[in-house]
């Protein structure tokens, strides 16, 4: 009897594992064809304007392949048709690594009625939870939704700004030194990697008040935030592909280099977190404000202590996952757009570029004349740096798309024109799309034009029509930080050295939706003489 049961089953084990193979790819490819059956077939999609002219499964899967592998010719047709539009109708567009597979294009009249809803209703966290998947890109979903961490970055990045700025520029001295003034030859110049360069610069100089020392100085500690920043997003968009019932399998191997990134910077952070816990419980203990470095690692440990959920937050790992977000978030943002700002400059068109020049260390050395070089005040009256830097912005955002917002609210969202929108679409803006629209800003690339603007924006203003940094609630406190240590960055290197203009700028590098600068590129610096 035991033999003919276990001979059954053997016979039973192939047709098992066929079955189950084909149930998997048969779920797999239903995951995947999900947002085109959706779109195409669900009453709540049928009223909006299609990208390709067509509604329907075939229309939007063609639409899918362009996005992925033709986007810049798509989404220049996308920008045509919705700046074009006569009408204020919302457009469906096929995104394959978002977690719908597809997103509503928002007019830009309606950007400000979406972005100030109530977050229950029309929800940033809701997105954030799905693009980042952080169950498994870090150590849960509280890492990167939980209010201390906005809150840090709010009190710690501008209402304190002003008394970090001596020791980021402390540190931003010290890695030019080592990064770019150590290449210099004997003939006074230095070929660079701008993308290269810029990485290490920045992430070294932010880590000064982000992780403060001695973390900033560590190199397998500097080394592990890097790392883990440069390969976040991507593995997070990868396991969008992946379906919910094959995530606990596949997702622990997929970001297993996140985690063991999060391991190292741990086993550095974890001393010097748990020192600084000991200070600040002897405070409390006393009455006392405790003695902390000023940096963002204390601030962080000083908000766990006071939060409600304090058994769970006020834990070493948690703060150091904590800092490995804050580091992905700034570092990427700061990078493409130093790259971007630096290969703008020096591809302005012949005599633009040696006025530019001119006029920006012109401007440097009059405000540093009134003594207080290199400070939060001085950035802010660098007006005509802050025009360039925001006219690169404006040109240059880093993707297409912006504003990305989940509808929570139960049975949907009607906008004020009547158009609704329903539970669990995601809503977007085409950020480029409406940042080159001639119509609101006429004359291309412009680096003079907030000058001439008579409002004279700052690249810190945020508007329907600047939409780097978000719009409402939103939008990103640590934009005041970016303005300051891109200035920072750059005031250097006028000041030391002089850029050779290329004739032609370096072509971006589409991924997707993302449009990042060249890599690859190598541009040519000349030492000058003592200042």
């Amino acid at each position: 009897m035991e033999v003919g049961l276990a001979d059954g089953l053997q016979a039973l084990l192939p047709r098992i594992i066929l079955y189950t193979i084909l149930g998997t790819l048969g779920g797999w490819l239903y995951h995947l064809m999900r947002p085109a059956l959706e779109a195409a077939l669900s009453r709540d999609y049928r009223n909006f304007s299609w990208v390709s002219g067509k509604r329907g499964v075939g229309s939007f899967l063609k639409s899918t392949w362009d996005v992925a592998f033709k986007s810049k010719k798509l989404f220049a047709e996308i920008h045509r048709k919705i700046l074009g539009a006569n009408h204020d109708n919302i457009h469906l567009v096929p995104i394959p690594h978002c977690s719908t597979g597809f997103m509503l294009m928002v007019p830009k009249q309606l950007l400000s009625e979406y972005v100030r809803q109530p977050e229950n209703d029309i929800s940033l966290k809701r997105y954030t939870l799905q693009a980042l998947v952080p169950d498994y890109t870090t150590l849960g979903a509280h890492i990167v939704v939980h209010p201390v961490y906005r809150n840090v970055v709010h009190k710690e990045l501008q209402q304190k700004l002003a008394d970090k700025m001596d020791m980021v520029n402390e540190e931003m001295t010290a890695a030019l030194d080592d990064i770019v003034a150590s290449k210099v030859g004997l003939n006074g110049e230095a070929k660079i990697n701008m993308w290269d360069t810029a990485n290490r610069i920045l992430s070294r100089s932010a880590n000064r008040i982000i992780s403060g020392y001695p973390l900033c100085h560590n190199q397998e500690y500097g080394d592990a935030t890097a790392q883990y920043a440069a390969t976040f997003f991507a593995s997070a968009l990868y396991a969008r592909f992946i379906p919910p019932f094959l995530r606990p399998l596949l997702l622990p191997l997929l970001c297993r280099p996140l985690m063991r990134h999060i391991q190292t910077a741990a086993k550095h952070a974890t001393p010097i977190i748990k020192e600084r816990m000991v200070i600040v419980d002897v405070a409390e203990q006393k009455g006392v404000e405790p003695e902390l470095p000023n940096d963002m690692l204390s601030a962080m440990i000083v908000a766990a202590k006071k939060d409600d959920h304090l058994g769970a937050e006020y834990d070493p790992m948690v703060i150091v996952a904590r800092m490995m977000v804050l580091n992905f978030v700034q570092s990427y943002t700061n990078l493409v757009t130093m790259t971007n700002l630096v290969y703008d400059l020096i591809s302005l068109p012949e005599g633009d570029f040696e006025a530019m020049v001119a006029g920006l260390r012109a401007e440097i050395k009059r405000e540093m004349d009134k003594g207080d070089g290199f400070s939060h005040d001085f950035f802010q009256r660098l007006d005509l740096m802050d025009s360039l830097i925001r006219e690169s912005m404006r040109y240059n955002p880093i993707g297409e798309t912006g504003l990305e917002r989940a509808v929570g609210k139960k049975g949907g969202f009607t906008f004020s024109n009547g158009v609704h929108v329903p539970q669990g679409a995601l809503l977007a803006a085409p950020i480029k799309g409406y940042q080159r629209d001639e119509a609101a800003y006429p004359g291309g690339f412009n680096p003079r034009r907030s000058m001439e603007d008579p409002e004279h924006p700052k690249m810190t203003d945020i508007s329907p029509n600047f939409l780097n940094f978000g719009l409402g609630r939103g939008a990103c406190p640590g934009r005041f930080f970016t303005s300051n240590l891109l200035k920072l960055t750059l005031t250097h290197l006028l000041l030391d050295y002089d850029f050779v203009r290329l004739e032609q700028r370096p072509e971006n590098v589409r991924k997707v939706t993302l449009d990042e600068p060249c890599g690859r590129h190598l541009i040519t610096l000349k030492k000058r003489d003592a200042r």
